[in-house]
This record gives structure tokens, C-alpha cells and sequence, in this order.
């Protein structure tokens, strides 16, 4: 699922910075995360910033949802379940929810008239640096295609489930959650995959900066606390002739030592 908060609304056009007779006219839009950030944004972005008191972004909710943890009470479907999921994660990235949840303060405020951008573009710079930031701290290892592939045959599986999570045993629902985590995944390779590669580079020219406006998790592998999920079905192996087979292993009761032991005859 591609993150919706990307738009083509033009937000203002603005009359920037007269020089001598003439002046230059600097059109605003918002970002998408797959849009290139152009070093000029940049600037005005970390302008804003720098006028702050601690010097870093106003709090935001984190981009970063977690694994689903859905308890045995829930009587909606899965499907239903999935579906909330999805869109609490593209709440996380809509430029209009955050906007509106940015702290009122003057200086902020005045900062931004300053640099002549809406809040709502201003958020946008805030999303697509941070892709780029999470995106240039993954582990370059990951073939994110291949994990977004992989991932969407569990999450296929799951949004066609009409069964209630409440009617399912212990064990059942264990196994949904775990499945469920592939939609976790499958999000986030999502975003990272759509970063460009000038944003890649802007962020690594500006790394320490952004390390300290930015939050922790956003400075931080997004996949690392998957890593399980992605590789829960351990790595392949291939038995050698010699080694045999476990096709091949017999037991008999006849054979077969059967009894008790308890544990401090173990030791």
C-alpha cells in the first residue's frame, strides 16, 4: 500500500526574495516521499527548525506503527481487523492529520511565514526526510522487492479471512499474529522503496543534523525489529546422501525407551 498523503495540491504561491529590480516567484507544494527534495527546501526546512528553542521537529506521531497485538476480545473479522490496520498506517502519513495536530506556537508559526510555507508543507518535509533517513539506515542486505513479495502472500490470505479472531484458540491466533506481521513489513518496505536517490544523498550529506532534529525511530532500521518475522521459517538447508534423511528415521515401541525422568536426575 503506497502512503496517501502525497498531493498535487498546490498549497500557495508566494513572492519570495527581491533582489535589486527583480525577484523570484518560489511555488510550495507539498512532498511526496518519492519526490526529490531540492537543496533550497532543504534549507528553509532546517531554517525552520534551527529557530526553535530545542532545535528540533515539533512531536508528531510516530510514522512507525507496531505489529498488529490484536487481543482474544476482538470480534471483528480478520479481514476487518487488516483493514483497520491499514488505515491507521496511512493515517500516520496523511499530511492533513499531522497538520492539524502540529502544536500552536508563535515562533513556529512565525518561522513559517518566514520561509513562506503552510504547515502542510511543512509536514510533507517532515514524512519525505524521514523515509529517507529510515531508508539510508536499512540494512542494505534486504532485497525490500523481495520482502514486499513475500509478505503480500500472507497478507492476501489474511484480508479473505472472514473468521472471527475472537472464535479462534490460543494457538490460532498466535499464528495470525505472527502472519499479521508481514502486513507490518510489507508497509514499511513499502515506503523505503519508493525513497529517491537524491534523497538518499541529501540525508547522508546532512546526517549529524538530522540525527539530532529528528526522533530516534526515525534515525533507526525500520525492518531490524521485523528481522523474525521476515526470517521465521529459518534459512534453507540441504541435507547431504550421507547424512540421510528424517524420511528415513524409524521407532518402533518395541525399540523405543520409554519412561520418566525427572529433573534433578538429569543433572
Amino acid at each position: 500500500m503506497k502512503p496517501v498523503f502525497r498531493s498535487t495540491v498546490l498549497f500557495g504561491i508566494f513572492t519570495a526574495f527581491t533582489c535589486g529590480c527583480g525577484g523570484e516567484e518560489i511555488v510550495h507544494t507539498t512532498k511526496g516521499i518519492d519526490e526529490k527534495v531540492s537543496p533550497a527546501e532543504f534549507e528553509s526546512f532546517q531554517s525552520i527548525i534551527n529557530s526553535l528553542p530545542d532545535k528540533k521537529l515539533p512531536e508528531i506521531p510516530s510514522t512507525l506503527l507496531p505489529r498488529p497485538h490484536w487481543t482474544q476480545e476482538r470480534t471483528l473479522p480478520i479481514q476487518d481487523l487488516i483493514r483497520q490496520e491499514n488505515d491507521a498506517f496511512e493515517d500516520r502519513w496523511s499530511v492533513e492529520l499531522i497538520a492539524r495536530q502540529l502544536p500552536i506556537n508563535k515562533q513556529f508559526m512565525r518561522a513559517l511565514r518566514r520561509e513562506q510555507m503552510t504547515p502542510e508543507q511543512f509536514v510533507s518535509l517532515i514524512l519525505t526526510l524521514g523515509a529517507a533517513l529510515t531508508a539510508d539506515a536499512t540494512d542494505e542486505r534486504n532485497d525490500l522487492a523481495a520482502i514486499v513479495a513475500a509478505g503480500e502472500q500472507h497478507v492476501t490470505i489474511l484480508t479473505a479471512d472472514k473468521t472471527a479472531f475472537s472464535s479462534l484458540s490460543d494457538v490460532r491466533a498466535h499464528e495470525i499474529l505472527t502472519q499479521a506481521a508481514w502486513l507490518t513489513v510489507v508497509n514499511r518496505a513499502k515506503v523505503l522503496l519508493q525513497v529517491p536517490p537524491e534523497n538518499l544523498q541529501l540525508v547522508r550529506k546532512h546526517r549529524e543534523w538530522l540525527d539530532a532534529a529528528f526522533p530516534a525511530d526515525l534515525t533507526q532500521d525500520p525492518l531490524a525489529d521485523l528481522t523474525n518475522v521476515m526470517h521465521e521459517r529459518g534459512i534453507p538447508f540441504e541435507e547431504m546422501p550421507e547424512s540421510g534423511s528424517d524420511e528415513h528415521i524409524e521407532w518402533s515401541t518395541k525399540t523405543a525407551i520409554i519412561g520418566e525422568i525427572s529433573v534433578d536426575a538429569a543433572f
